[in-house]
C-alpha cells in the first residue's frame, strides 16, 4: 500500500529538476535514489568519509574506489550548481551598479529574471 511522506521544498525542487533531466517521475526519481543508496549502504566498497575527506582535498579523488569517484563527482556537480555567498554578493553590486548579472541566450542579462 502507497504512504504519503513530506519532503521539504528545496529536496522536491531537486527530484523535480533530477526528474525531468532522466525523464522519471517523481516517485521514479525517488525510488531511484532510494535503490542507490541501499545499494551504496550495503557496498563494502563505499565510504562516505572518504568522499568527504576528497571533496575537503584531504584526499586525492583517484584514491577513491569506482563508486566512491561517481559519488564524489555528483557532489562536486551539485555544489557546482549551489551559488555561494561570494557569487551572491558579487551580482548583487553588479545589480546595484547596473553592470550585466548573467547571460541568457548569449546576451548579457541586466535582471536576475532573465538569466533563469
Amino acid at each position: 500500500m502507497a504512504k504519503t511522506i513530506k519532503l521539504d521544498d528545496e529536496l522536491m525542487d531537486l527530484v523535480g529538476r533530477e526528474a525531468d533531466m532522466m525523464s522519471r517521475s517523481l516517485a521514479g526519481q525517488v525510488r531511484h535514489w532510494v535503490r542507490i543508496g541501499m545499494s551504496v549502504e550495503k557496498s563494502r566498497f563505499f565510504d562516505q568519509s572518504r568522499i568527504v575527506e576528497a571533496l575537503s582535498g584531504k584526499l586525492a579523488p583517484d584514491a577513491l574506489t569506482a563508486e566512491e569517484q561517481e559519488a564524489h563527482i555528483d557532489a562536486v556537480f551539485d555544489a557546482a550548481r549551489s551559488d555561494t555567498p561570494e557569487q551572491d554578493r558579487f551580482f548583487a553590486e553588479r545589480r546595484r551598479k547596473g553592470l550585466g548579472t548573467g547571460m541568457c541566450d548569449g546576451v548579457l542579462t541586466r535582471e536576475d529574471s532573465a538569466a533563469g
